[in-house]
């Protein structure tokens, strides 16, 4: 039989965890996790772009707010002025810029880039989406990935805590650690659904870990009893 592959807080950053394996882990960990409830490609950016700088719960009632007004429909969104937009996402905070950059994106959806965005390649999408003011690059990879169905990890703060604690060499900045790692994602073969499926065990144990004190903490314990079982398959 192989050997256990090793688990996070066990190992160094001369053996990390291979990313397939590490999403193995978190799925017999934490089974299945609720995905992002979002009906349609404008409520996807919506959420991508209000959760920036606040927690979840307030998103959820600007969202809200949102699909009464205009139920996701990009013309209704832009039929409304910058103060009833702003006023609808209150709750999020940063109002100002990010009703600019809701504006923005529902503007370049409506015209010729933004209309045939299906047609482009997943690098002129991602260039394309961070031309537009309030998309950095998390939010254009979270909108890509759940909205338009391309193959990107999120590395986030979360996805970055937990590729350090299983192994990787992972600065604190988004685009350093994409250009580091994403080779390893291509490698692990995950597609679409499964990467966004990673994306939420990834915040599901991104929690877990926080509310145990920290990946030091938790990070041992993820997929005690599995690991031997993945390496004798």
């Amino acid at each position: 039989m192989n050997a256990s592959p090793p688990l996070p807080g066990q190992i160094s950053s001369d053996t990390p965890i291979p990313v397939r394996t590490l999403y193995e882990l978190l799925r017999a960990e934490l089974g299945e996790v609720k995905p992002w409830p979002a009906s349609s490609e404008l409520e996807y950016v919506c959420g991508a772009v209000l959760v920036q700088n606040t927690a979840w719960g307030n998103v959820q009632r600007s969202l809200e707010a949102l699909r009464q007004a205009t139920a996701f429909e990009t013309d209704r969104l832009l039929a409304l002025d910058e103060a009833g937009l702003i006023d609808l996402i209150r709750p999020s905070g940063f109002m100002k810029a990010k009703a600019r950059a809701l504006r923005a994106y529902a503007t370049w959806s409506c015209a010729a880039e933004g209309a045939t965005a299906s047609a482009l390649d997943d690098e002129a999408l991602r260039s394309a989406l961070l031309g537009l003011p309030g998309f950095g690059p998390e939010t254009a990879d979270v909108v890509a990935l759940m909205a338009y169905d391309r193959p990107r990890f999120i590395f986030d703060a979360y996805a970055r805590r937990l590729l350090r604690q299983a192994g990787y060499a992972v600065g604190r900045g988004y685009e350093a650690a994409r250009r580091a790692h994403e080779p390893a994602v291509a490698r692990s073969g995950l597609n679409v659904s499964q990467l966004k499926d990673f994306h939420g065990l990834i915040i599901a144990a991104g929690q877990r870990a926080r509310a145990a004190g920290g990946w030091e903490t938790y990070g041992p314990t993820i997929g005690v009893g599995v690991a031997a079982g993945l390496a004798a398959r």
